[in-house]
């Protein structure tokens, strides 16, 4: 298995969502956050300490903590087929869930922060370990 190059970033994460129309007055410093705003809600990931601001936390509807993010330096051609579907299969195989996002030339997987350094092994091209107690078949 070839090694996909992730980098995990230290800071802890919040997926947090708040009513739809919902907008932040300015995204956290230079860290990594990001802001999708559909029809029925907004979705910002931020570190976890943006959400000790009142304007931040007060206005949310639900807020998930302990997620970490993995990132794959680009960049990262228009072009590349199939890189999330062998980042899904290595993560599924060693029974760690996640989700993903773009940027413009950098893919990105948030998984919990109990599982970052062992989604880091899987696609740094470790075999997954052998299926661990508590997880799911």
């Amino acid at each position: 298995m070839s090694d996909l190059s992730p980098v995990l970033d230290p800071t802890h994460l919040a997926v947090v969502r708040y009513p739809a129309g919902w907008q932040p007055r300015e995204l956290p410093d230079e860290r990594f956050s990001a802001v999708v705003s559909g029809e029925h809600e907004v979705t910002v990931v931020c570190p976890e300490d943006c959400l000790e601001d009142a304007a931040w936390a007060g206005d949310a509807v639900q807020v998930d903590n302990g997620w970490r993010r993995v990132t794959f330096p680009g960049p990262l051609p228009w072009e590349l087929v199939g890189f999330l579907a062998d980042v899904a299969g290595r993560l599924a195989a060693a029974h760690i869930p996640f989700t993903s996002m773009s940027g413009f030339t950098t893919d990105h997987v948030l998984v919990r922060a109990a599982q970052a350094d062992l989604a880091v092994e899987v696609l740094s091209g470790r075999e997954p370990p052998a299926q661990r107690p508590g997880t799911n078949p």
